[in-house]
């Protein structure tokens, strides 16, 4: 750990010298970035997090004592603001709806006797990158419908007043829009077969 980054933890933050202020946050963003990146794959969400990590960090850093642990502590405290973010917008992360991702799980070749988790990650990655562009190929009413649902988790009463339309006809559109997916992950993907 570096000179700078120390004063996180023996000094009040708030009271260091601007330009040693934004020393200690360069070294933390260089620090905790390409973790943070790897999980969400989002340059903009990683700036957040970081944003707040480093806040927590500056609250708490003064309460931890045992020096040789500070930087693995910093970035425990990065990976825990992720997946408390991620558990929390779990619903916006790259998932259609549980059954689509149920399929996966049980589908992905991976899942064969013998794989490792690491390639049942990749398997499930590549595969929601797969529904993502099959999204993007839907027409844009199949992809507001899905959106509504899954980005804002609006229900089939909330759709169907904003668009002005009956419930019934929301889900037939949103299976649809389901269905014209699952067709695609068919034609390109054997083993769902």
């Amino acid at each position: 750990m570096s000179k700078y980054m120390i004063h996180l933890f023996t000094s009040n933050y708030f009271y260091l010298d601007k330009s040693l202020q934004e020393k200690i946050y360069k070294e933390f963003h260089v620090m905790v970035y390409p973790t943070i990146y790897f999980i969400l794959q989002d340059h903009n969400l990683v700036e957040d997090i970081i944003q707040e990590s480093f806040l927590r960090a500056i609250d708490k850093a003064p309460q931890l004592k045992e020096t040789e642990k500070y930087e693995g502590w910093l970035k425990k405290l990065t990976r825990n603001v992720t997946l408390n973010y991620l558990q929390k917008h779990k619903r916006n992360r790259n998932e259609l709806d549980s059954e689509i991702t149920l399929t996966l799980r049980e589908t992905a070749p991976a899942y064969e006797a013998g794989s490792t988790p690491l390639e049942k990650e990749v398997e499930l990655k590549i595969m929601q990158e797969a529904i993502n562009h099959y999204v993007n190929q839907l027409s844009p009413a199949y992809r507001q419908i899905l959106a509504m649902k899954v980005v804002h988790n609006m229900s089939y009463k909330e759709m169907a007043e904003e668009m002005n339309v009956t419930e019934g006809v929301i889900r037939q559109r949103l299976y649809r829009a389901r269905e014209a997916i699952r067709q695609m992950l068919l034609e390109e993907w054997d083993f769902l077969r």
